[in-house]
């Protein structure tokens, strides 16, 4: 039995209610450490009121205002460092290196122990997105990270770049994937709900339903759309009897995106929806066109947990352990488009069989007991 710890976690972003992949698994995460922990939040004002924690029992305080002064804000040292003699802390938590001075600062005045979760490379996903400051970045984030006494990775990919970009030691890191809440193949949606939802959306029952989803405001994210419209659609388009319907789930597509899917009559944009598990399964594929930005694709990661097959781009697969998947993930070269859309048309129809060891890989219960050994 691993001891109870006396847990601090400064959270530098508002992730309640938590509606994206990052903001949902920084959720879960705090959630399931404080089953076994004492966890107190630290954290900025959330978007809204109206929020659900769930099973969570931790102590949310929120310290921080939703502005970009927070970042250079020196009486955070004397606030936050009073909460952790409070609390009797054993380690403080930061999601993410942006607070890395405060991180020094707490470290020099409290002597406690520090953690960090690593969501991203966050200088590579920068790099990759063409931003010229990303030599900066690289040199801050070095400096953060070896501030830390551990530094957790939700890919294993992304562990052992950052042990050699930033010279860390190995035995200072662990693997902790973006988690899932099913600690085995959860009960997919009745046939009839899934039937009226298909009618819902104006697909007919000789169509497949082809599911993207995500947060639409981020560049990668409505750049796959743009793929979607003028590689796959027309590709899938030519294919000889193959009718299907293209699904665009979530909140922030531009507006210059939504008037290109506009006059396509096989494309269905619905904005956010409150229960994408219901959307997956009433797919036939999902698919996942990422070819810039970094990280865990938490929505390939979703998906998979409901036995829902994914084609996914390299990129897009980034961070995931195919070898857990089985058949249900398919992973075709960046830009080669025709062995994408010929992955879709072939596996719509083929049947699907997540692995026991993906939920053994994926389960947050289990991420949380390796974490709270190395604590």
């Amino acid at each position: 039995m691993n001891e109870r710890k006396k847990i601090v976690a400064v959270i530098s972003y508002p992730f309640l209610p938590a509606t994206t992949g990052g903001e949902i698994s920084t959720l879960q995460l705090l959630t399931y450490m404080s089953h076994v922990h004492d966890v107190t939040v630290f954290t900025v004002e959330p978007y809204s009121t109206q929020y659900d924690t769930g099973t969570a029992k931790f102590d949310l305080i929120f310290g921080m205002p939703f502005k970009a002064s927070r970042y250079y804000s020196l009486r955070l040292i004397g606030v936050v460092s009073a909460l952790i003699k409070r609390k009797q802390a054993d380690w403080i938590f930061f999601d993410q290196p942006w607070f890395g001075w405060l991180m020094l600062a707490l470290k020099l005045v409290t002597g406690k122990r520090i953690f960090m979760r690593s969501n991203n490379i966050e200088y590579m996903r920068f790099k990759s997105m063409g931003k010229w400051y990303w030599t900066l970045l690289y040199i801050y984030e070095k400096w953060t990270y070896r501030i830390a006494d551990m530094v957790i990775f939700v890919s294993e990919p992304d562990r052992q770049k950052a042990i050699y970009e930033f010279d860390l030691k190995a035995e200072k890191t662990l693997l902790t994937p973006y988690g899932v809440t099913y600690a085995h193949q959860p009960e997919k949606a009745s046939e009839q709900n899934t039937d009226q939802l298909r009618h819902t959306l104006g697909v007919n029952p000789h169509e497949k339903m082809i599911l993207f989803f995500s947060t639409l405001s981020y560049y990668p994210n409505y750049e796959a759309v743009g793929l979607i419209a003028n590689e796959i659609y027309p590709r899938l388009l030519n294919a000889n009897g193959f009718s299907f319907k293209l699904i665009i789930c979530g909140k922030g597509l531009p507006d210059s995106y939504i008037q290109l899917l506009s006059d396509k009559p096989e494309f269905k944009y619905t904005g956010f929806v409150d229960d994408i598990s219901l959307y997956i399964d009433a797919a036939d594929v999902m698919i996942n066109p990422i070819v810039s930005g970094g990280g865990v694709k938490t929505k390939a990661v979703d998906t998979l947990a409901r036995n829902q097959r994914v084609i996914s781009t390299r990129t897009g697969a980034e961070g995931i352990n195919a070898d857990v998947c089985g058949t249900n993930l398919i992973i075709t070269n960046d830009d080669d488009w025709d062995a994408f859309c010929a992955a879709i048309i072939s596996s719509c129809s083929e049947p699907k069989a997540v692995p026991d060891a993906f939920y053994s890989e994926y389960g947050w219960s289990g991420i949380v007991q390796k974490l709270s050994a190395r604590l």
